[in-house]
């Protein structure tokens, strides 16, 4: 269990420097992203984790492109209002906050 907290924090820590390193080149970003999908779709393949990534993958995104549509914020390198790489973060937060809570729930049993 430990184990695979490690992991799940490491990869939370491998996303968060690759937004802060390539935010200036979108599609190097998103396919960094695609690549972090694939590898934890390797480890977490379950129906509700693929459920979990592809409702994150569609409303976050969505949720997004209309705040900026409205004026809320803005993003400094917009595909068409958001990013490229933006639903991908999304899908990658759902299955981060689903298999963290339950490996740490699984830690708190012991």
């Amino acid at each position: 269990m430990k184990r695979d907290l490690l992991f799940e924090l490491g990869m939370y820590v491998i996303c968060v420097i690759l937004v802060a390193a390539l935010w200036r080149k979108p599609t190097l970003l998103m396919f960094c992203y695609v690549l972090i999908s694939v590898i934890l779709f390797a480890k977490w393949h379950t129906k509700s984790d693929f459920l979990f990534y592809v409702v994150a993958f569609i409303l976050g995104p969505l949720a997004e492109f209309v705040a900026v549509h409205f004026g809320a914020w803005e993003y400094s390198r917009p595909f068409y209002f958001i990013p490229l790489w933006l639903p991908f973060v999304w899908g990658i937060s759902a299955l981060f906050m689903k298999n963290i809570s339950e490996t740490l729930l699984e830690i708190r049993k012991k």
